[in-house]
């Protein structure tokens, strides 16, 4: 979990620094947020 983590933070930040803040960086923002979220709520959920 914490290397995906870690690599998505890492796509997040490339991505920030690489493209414009446009509509295109908008949804790729939205999906590695949500992605990043999945992952935490399975590492949660694994943990009850």
């Amino acid at each position: 979990m914490d290397k995906t983590k870690e690599q998505l933070e890492k796509l997040r930040e490339v991505a920030e620094a690489s493209l414009t803040k446009t509509d295109e960086l908008h949804k790729v923002l939205a999906q590695i947020e949500a992605l990043m979220s999945r992952e935490e709520s399975k590492t949660l959920s694994k943990k009850k």
